[in-house]
């Protein structure tokens, strides 16, 4: 037989049951709607653009030296 399942354990919230205490900060984050996950991807974004932007300029130095730039 399938194990019974109770009518108060399906109205528990989404941060875990009453007797595990164990949370992740993941769910936390999902249930009060806040992500500060946005923030790492943007700056690490940022910074590999800056390293393109770095190694197109050696990459080119000398024909940007022929230009005068």
């Amino acid at each position: 037989m399938p194990p019974q399942v109770s009518a108060q354990s399906t109205d528990l919230p989404a941060l875990g049951r009453e007797d595990d205490l164990r949370v992740s900060f993941a769910d936390v984050l999902f249930r009060f709607g806040r992500s500060t996950v946005g923030s790492v991807i943007k700056k690490r974004r940022k910074r590999m653009a800056k390293k393109k932007h770095r190694k197109l300029l050696k990459k080119t130095r000398v024909q940007r030296r022929k230009l005068g730039k």
